[in-house]
């Protein structure tokens, strides 16, 4: 009974063919997937942090520029990494940018 089970679950060539790209693709369209999630990730906590600055006024990070009527604008540039499945060898850095206005220069 077990030969013949063991038997007839073997594929043959033809099949490894056929799923091997298909497997490929999979692994390649999850790394993209993964990868465009954290650099989204990254994007929304850099924005919140930028956000949570300009209102309480601590920070050093983020570069100012004065407005013409008054108050700044704040920019965030920063570079992450981002793990890869794939591609061990080669780390992916993508720059995040966050941008956010400050009404009030004093606090």
């Amino acid at each position: 009974m077990r030969k013949l089970l063991l038997g007839k679950s073997r594929g043959s060539a033809e099949s490894f063919l056929t799923i091997t790209p298909q497997i490929f693709v999979f692994l390649i369209m999850f790394q993209l997937i993964f990868m465009q999630f954290n650099i989204m990730r990254d994007s929304h906590l850099s924005q919140g942090e930028l956000a949570n600055t300009a209102i309480s006024g601590d920070g050093a990070k983020y570069s100012r520029y004065p407005l013409v009527g008054g108050g700044s604008v704040l920019l965030l540039e920063d570079l992450k990494v981002i793990p890869k499945f794939i591609d061990f060898t080669n780390p992916q850095t993508k720059r995040v940018v966050a941008i956010a206005v400050d009404e009030d220069e004093k606090n």
